[in-house]
C-alpha cells in the first residue's frame, strides 16, 4: 500500500481548490458504482489504506481507515483509524482498496494473503483498482514521473526487477523549499492481472467478479488510469 509518510508529505503539494475538485470527481464515480451494486443500503466503508477520498465519504458513510493516527490528525478526518485489518471486528458493506492495493507485494503468496485478509472484513463487496498489466505492461516502463508547485517537487521512479520481471520497486523522493530532500522507503510491487485476481477470488469462494467497463479511477496526481474491479464474497 502507499506509504503513510507519502500522504503526510503530499499535503504540501495540494492546492485546496484543485484537491476538492479531484476528490469530488472520484466520489462521483464511486457513487455511480455503489448505485449499481446489489446492496439494499450502504452504511459502512473500510479503506485498508488511506486515501483522501475518505474526507468526502465520511460525510455520508461511517468509515474506517487502516492508517496511522498522525494521518487522521494531519488530514483532520472524522473517520475511525486502526493499525491493522485484524482490528476490524465486524464485516463492512464496502471495502474500498484503492491505488492498486494488491500490487503492493513481493510474491503471489503475499497477494493471496492480502486478499484473504480483505475477505475477512468484506460483508458485501470489495472494490479495488488495477492497471491493465496484460495489455499495457506499465511496470516494464522504467519511468520517472514528477509533480510540483512553487515550493515542492515529488518524483516517483519505478524500477523493474531484472531477475523477476513481474516485480518492481516504487521509489518516491520529495524536494521541499528547493533544499530539503526526503527519500521514502522503496515499496515492493508485483503485477496483478484481472484473470489472476478472479482466480484468487474464486479460490476464496468468491461469488462474483467484474471489471467495470465504463468506470475508471485515477489516483491523486497520477497520470495512469486504473480499472475498477468489484468482488463479492
Amino acid at each position: 500500500m502507499i506509504n503513510n509518510d507519502y500522504w503526510l508529505k503530499i499535503q504540501g503539494i495540494a492546492d485546496n481548490t484543485k484537491w476538492v475538485e479531484q476528490a469530488q470527481s472520484k466520489i462521483d464515480i464511486f457513487e455511480k458504482l455503489f448505485d449499481s451494486l446489489p446492496l439494499n443500503h450502504i452504511e459502512t466503508i473500510v479503506l485498508p489504506s488511506f486515501n483522501p477520498v475518505v474526507l468526502l465519504l465520511e460525510q455520508v458513510y461511517k468509515c474506517t481507515v487502516v492508517g496511522s493516527q498522525s494521518l487522521k490528525y494531519s488530514w483532520q478526518s472524522s473517520s475511525d483509524f486502526v493499525d491493522d485489518i485484524s482490528d476490524i471486528k465486524k464485516p463492512t458493506d464496502i471495502v474500498l482498496a484503492l491505488d492498486e492495493y494488491l500490487t503492493y507485494a513481493s510474491s503471489e503468496q503475499d497477494q493471496r494473503a492480502s486478499l484473504a485478509k480483505l475477505k475477512t472484513i468484506t460483508g458485501g463487496t470489495l472494490v479495488t483498482t488495477l492497471q491493465d498489466y496484460k495489455n499495457a505492461a506499465p511496470h516494464k516502463r522504467n519511468t520517472v514521473d514528477s509533480i510540483s508547485n512553487n515550493e515542492h517537487i515529488v518524483v516517483e521512479q519505478n524500477i523493474l526487477d531484472k531477475i523477476n520481471r513481474q516485480n518492481w520497486q516504487t521509489h518516491i523522493y520529495f524536494i521541499e523549499n528547493q533544499r530539503d530532500f526526503t527519500v521514502l522507503s522503496p515499496e515492493n510491487r508485483r503485477t496483478m492481472y484481472f484473470k489472476q485476481l478472479a482466480k484468487y477470488s474464486s479460490d476464496l469462494n468468491g461469488s462474483g467478479f467484474a471489471v467495470q467497463k465504463n468506470l475508471l479511477y485515477r489516483g491523486f496526481y497520477k497520470r495512469s488510469y486504473e480499472h475498477i474491479i468489484t468482488l463479492t464474497f
